[in-house]
């Protein structure tokens, strides 16, 4: 809801209230919903502004910077006008949410040179979210350039906040990270040219007032700041980074920034519950939006690329009787491609190894009662390639310099809009021909090499993206009903701009049980596990060496969508029929465990999740023992997001047995941990993690 009185502007939702003094531009206050009051007069500073810029802001870190017609960065943004719009207006060529109706639009001018700076800010009461985006036009008669436009100011009162940021690397992506800021500046950047391994873009902000958290809609660079430079206030910058960045505006021209979101909560398990709403009901669309995801296998690290039509439909057939709907064909099918040194741009069959190609073999595949899905890397070339040796053109290199190589492989110009009229035209084709009910689309090198012809070099991360926007838009406007799942070397670009396009992301390349519990919960403080691929793979693990026991990894994968990454014919009978009843078990309980309301649990040593049913009336909770040692203390765990007055049935899954506690019992209680360790399992599974898992049910009154 969004009201004005005079130069007072609220901004409502269900639980959380913004207020903005129009005429002096500034945050009054943001925070715990109020009741029916205007009286703001008092707490207004004229210090925590909406936007700064070089003029007279005594802040360094400005958010808008501009390089004018006589080359000074001069400018001074005041107030001009604001109203509330009847629609949310939509950002040209890039993703954002969707969903609600009115949205406040603020503008600001620069007198001198008439350039006009509009922020926007829409409400989504639902899930306690408000949608920022920015947009510079340029109402000068000459061309100006510029160096910053980030999509968020927030001015929040006082030092004392406690950074909590995502961080990590290939195969160990988000693991939680933690900072007092006290004084001075801290940066969470990427400057890869997607949001990253190392820096995922969602970013919370802690103190004794709550939790304030921000996250931004866009897939490449980003930067979020935050700066205590002793005035009692600490500044937030949410945005699209200003490394290598500076965009020409000519006279009459607009530019527009991603839109940025913040999010107010008492505390990190309502924060991620109103992320998550706000992830499920304004950024995830189409078809997939709330339908439950098949359980599917991946062939991946069951052949790598040793594979033929016989391997594979042996995998199938394993899978099918084990109750798996969906079949993918990973990396390998296409070209020449025995490894990674060569082939890709060359979407055309092997015939060999698909047993006459695509269509055949997913015609085979989905005899047997299977789905057939399909990996591709639309967005890369490798020079050993028959695309290569016909368009050298179309690969990212700086004219005079050796290319970086990463995986043996380059960039294709996306930039370029006959290199995206191609891609768009050969993986449409993939699709066709094969029938895909679902696509694998991969990302798996960082941006290096960054020119192309005739592209302003300081416009080029940025027009990359509007690049990868339009094809994927196009792609996905031609197959509404094929589900995408997204993947970057795994997460390495887990975010809120791919989720408007891909329903669900591969988590991490890492499939290692013990590694994806820390993934996974990283992960689970801004992302929905309805968004975060799973999988089931063998052991030893691929990545790690590492040895878990199925039902561990099994119970692990639950905390995402399900999958398995492996090869299924080696199961042995006992294995087969162990993984059909994990299946079952996941199938009958998946609308629960997909979209249910879900929380982390305990502390690094003894955590899980329990995912709780909208109506509380059920729930799962997976709870691991990670640190093993003699004589240990016994282990307790708090459950959550029950409903305190209800009485729940409790049964540990693959055990005989049960008891009755009440919901507030069980939250409040320390429940012991006492069947937690089993030394034959620790034996065959030297350094393994142990876990269990719990059933809910509320018994009738």
């Amino acid at each position: 809801m969004i009201k004005k009185k005079g130069q007072v502007i609220r901004l409502d939702t269900a639980n959380t209230t913004l207020v903005i003094k129009a005429d002096t531009s500034e945050y009054v206050y943001y925070g715990k919903k109020l009741g029916n009051v205007w009286d703001f007069e008092a707490y207004v500073t004229g210090a925590r502004k909406i936007v700064s810029a070089p003029g007279k802001s005594a802040y360094l870190d400005y958010g808008v910077v501009l390089e004018n017609a006589d080359g000074g960065f001069a400018a001074d943004f005041e107030y001009s006008k604001s109203r509330i719009l009847a629609e949310k207006p939509e950002i040209a060529g890039l993703p954002s949410s969707y969903g609600e109706g009115k949205t406040l639009e603020m503008k600001f001018v620069d007198a001198p040179t008439k350039v006009a700076l509009y922020v926007y800010y829409t409400v989504f009461e639902d899930s306690d979210v408000i949608a920022v985006s920015s947009k510079i036009v340029n109402g000068s008669k000459k061309e100006i350039h510029i160096h910053r436009l980030m999509s968020l100011q927030l001015d929040l009162l006082g030092e004392d906040y406690k950074i909590v940021t995502f961080e990590g690397a290939w195969a160990r992506e988000r693991r939680r990270m933690e900072r007092e800021i006290g004084g001075g500046i801290f940066v969470n950047d990427s400057k890869r040219g997607m949001s990253s391994h190392t820096r995922n873009p969602f970013v919370m902000a802690e103190n004794g007032s709550g939790v304030y958290g921000f996250n931004l809609v866009y897939s490449g660079n980003h930067k979020e700041t935050f700066e205590a430079d002793g005035s009692g206030i600490t500044r937030v910058l949410i945005g699209m980074n200003d490394f290598m960045f500076d965009w020409r505006l000519q006279p009459g021209e607009e530019f527009s920034a991603p839109e940025a979101v913040m999010c107010y909560a008492p505390d990190e398990d309502a924060l991620s519950g109103r992320m998550h709403a706000f992830v499920c009901e304004h950024i995830v669309r189409g078809k997939w939006k709330k339908r439950e995801r098949p359980v599917l296998v991946n062939n991946w690290e069951g052949t790598y690329f040793d594979f033929n039509e016989e391997k594979l439909l042996a995998i199938a057939k394993a899978a099918k009787e084990a109750g798996v709907e969906l079949f993918v064909l990973d990396d390998g099918w296409f070209g020449k491609r025995n490894s990674d040194t060569c082939s890709l741009g060359d979407w055309f069959d092997n015939p060999e190894k698909t047993g006459g190609g695509l269509a055949n073999l997913a015609e085979k595949i989905r005899a047997m009662g299977l789905m057939f899905g399909i990996w591709v890397e639309p967005e890369m070339i490798s020079e050993d390639s028959e695309l290569y040796r016909t368009h050298p053109n179309f690969a990212m290199k700086v004219p005079g310099r050796e290319p970086e190589r990463m995986r043996h492989q380059l960039m294709l110009n996306m930039a370029d809009e006959k290199v995206q009229n191609y891609v768009v035209r050969v993986i449409s084709d993939v699709i066709s021909r094969s029938g895909a009910d679902y696509v694998k689309w991969d990302f798996n090198r960082s941006l290096t090499d960054c020119y192309g012809k005739g592209i302003y070099p300081g416009e080029y991360f940025h027009r990359y993206m509007l690049g990868y926007y339009r094809v994927v838009t196009k792609i996905m406007k031609k197959f509404p009903f094929v589900l995408f799942e997204g993947c970057a070397g795994g997460g390495g670009r887990f975010d809120l701009g791919n989720l408007c396009y891909f329903p669900q992301y591969w988590t991490s390349d890492d499939t290692d049980a013990r590694e994806r519990i820390s993934i996974q919960r990283g992960t689970s403080y801004g992302y929905p596990q309805s968004a975060m691929g799973a999988h089931v793979s063998a052991s030893p693990n691929h990545q790690t060496g590492n040895s878990n026991p199925l039902e561990t990894r099994f119970h692990i994968a639950c905390g995402g969508v399900l999958g398995y990454e492996l090869d299924m014919t080696k199961f042995t009978p006992q294995e087969a029929a162990q993984v059909k009843e994990h299946i079952a078990f996941y199938k009958a309980n998946r609308k629960l465990l997909q979209y249910g309301d879900q929380y982390r649990l305990g502390e690094e040593g003894t955590e899980g999740y329990i995912t709780v049913s909208k109506d509380k009336n059920s729930a799962i909770a997976v709870v691991t023992l990670t640190q093993i040692h003699p004589s240990a203390p016994l282990k307790t765990v708090r459950f959550k997001g029950l409903n305190p007055s209800a009485v729940y049935e409790v049964s540990q899954r693959g055990k005989e047995g049960a008891f009755t506690a009440s919901g507030e019992l069980l939250m409040n209680g320390d429940f012991p941990l006492r069947d937690m360790f089993d030394f034959e399992t620790v034996v065959k599974n030297s350094g393994c993690v142990l876990s269990r898992m719990y059933i809910f049910k509320k018994l009738k009154a």
